[in-house]
């Protein structure tokens, strides 16, 4: 399964998948930009201002009428970090051409309107509705607040900012609520327009377009679009080794339950093939799986924590490991966890858990291919990391894996940074 492309100028480039898997027709328009913590916000509010209204559909009610024209089609817009990139996509998912009952031209008009979303949204004045920027302003700024009340993913995301500091790891991709207040309508727009205009755009299609209807269809988004010709932006490689000695984190709040977030560098990352594939593994042995290690061992035999699981964060180099746990055990929570990943690094486990963890992966990738979301988002991650390979390509090798390429890649894996959010940070510190 690999997607044609195509260059279409001006810093444009389609990629057409062609199959008769599914019954809908997935595109999606993805500006690609460098990952700055200065711009991510502005960035983040496009999300919602650009679906507000547009040329032909000026108010929300309009758009959504619309889309019910178009047997149903969805629209979104969302933003997505690979490493030190960050992408903005405006997707549509339609019911395929070939399906039409009454002759309606689904796929031109999908593509129609994602042209005018994109291109020609709502202006007011020289620049977005006022209106809308104070009620989108506000719906980011509760959206980021909210975060807060997720207490494990607030201590993942503390985390990421201790442990990369000032690099993109440590930016937050919805934003901070901190930096809305001095956006206007106008400036907002203008940003806007020099984002459209001067990013590299990659064009995804999945489903019933061959290449060629595709491509024709593409152009018709970008006929008469103001552009500059860009150069490509790829994610850099940032598999690195650990800090010397780890950096431990304590930040008290009034919670019930501690939340330990761990962070551990390897050198691994999605572009290290075969490699990357024997890292999957050895993550998924370690605090994936329902038999990993964690689970297994630090949840259910130790019984120290209420959830344990490990992340990996393969454009960045990084596993994490999550866990709620009762502060007087953090101690031996700690040690527990690097136990086990010990235990992935010499190998101690029997070839039923390796088994298990390559079927697990293997299984998860071809369920995801059931969803076009899923094979755009594998293939545009692959493109962005300069990797050329195919779903196929990557669950074979994890098939081929054996035992010591999988503690080879764990033993990569170096212990960095350890936050714990706590109800008592004196007290942690006596224990740790």
């Amino acid at each position: 399964m690999k997607a044609e492309t195509r260059e279409l100028g001006g810093g444009i480039t389609l990629h057409a998948l062609k199959t008769d898997k599914f019954k809908t027709d997935s595109v999606s328009v993805n500006f690609v930009m460098p990952f700055k913590r200065e711009t991510v916000t502005r960035v983040s509010l496009l999300r919602g201002l650009l679906l507000r209204g547009c040329e032909g559909y000026p108010t929300f009610e309009k758009l959504s009428a619309r889309t019910d024209e178009l047997y149903g089609a969805e629209i979104s817009i969302d933003t997505s970090s690979y490493g030190d990139v960050l992408v903005l996509t405006v997707s549509a998912v339609s019911l395929a051409g070939r399906f039409s009952a009454d002759g309606t031209d689904i796929t031109g008009g999908v593509f129609d309107l994602l042209r005018r979303i994109c291109f020609f949204p709502l202006v007011d004045g020289g620049g977005f509705s006022p209106e809308y920027t104070k009620s989108e302003k506000q719906r980011l700024k509760d959206e980021i607040e909210a975060k807060i009340n997720n207490k494990g993913a607030y201590a993942q995301r503390r985390l990421s900012e201790e442990m990369f500091g000032e690099g993109c790891g440590a930016i937050s991709k919805l934003g901070y609520a901190e930096d809305l207040e001095e956006i206007t309508p106008v400036g907002a727009y203008l940003f806007y327009r020099e984002l459209v205009k001067t990013c590299p755009i990659h064009v995804y299609t999945v489903g019933s377009l061959e290449v060629q209807e595709a491509e024709y269809y593409a152009t018709t988004v970008f006929d008469g679009v103001e552009r500059e010709a860009s150069e490509p932006i790829l994610a850099h490689r940032f598999g690195t080794h650990a800090r010397p000695e780890p950096r431990y984190v304590l930040e008290q709040m009034d919670v019930k339950q501690g939340k330990l977030a761990i962070g551990y560098r390897t050198s691994t990352c999605l572009s290290d093939a075969p490699d990357y594939a024997h890292m999957l593994i050895a993550n998924e042995i370690f605090g994936v799986s329902p038999v990993s290690k964690l689970f297994m061992h630090v949840r259910e035999e130790l019984n120290l924590c209420y959830y344990c699981q490990s992340s990996y964060r393969s454009v960045l180099g990084a596993v994490t490991v999550s866990a709620g746990i009762d502060g007087k055990n953090i101690k031996k929570t700690l040690n527990a966890i690097n136990e086990m990943l010990e235990c992935v690094k010499n190998g101690d486990f029997d070839e039923g858990e390796l088994e298990i963890a390559k079927k697990s992966l293997i299984s998860a990738i071809r369920t995801g291919f059931d969803s076009p979301r899923y094979i755009t988002t594998f293939m545009l991650a692959r493109m962005l990391c300069g990797v050329d390979d195919t779903p196929e390509e990557l669950w074979r090798r994890i098939a081929a894996a054996q035992r010591e390429d999988v503690c080879r890649a764990a033993r990569t894996v170096e212990l960095d940074t350890v936050y714990f959010l706590c109800p008592d940070r004196e007290e942690a510190e006596k224990l740790l």
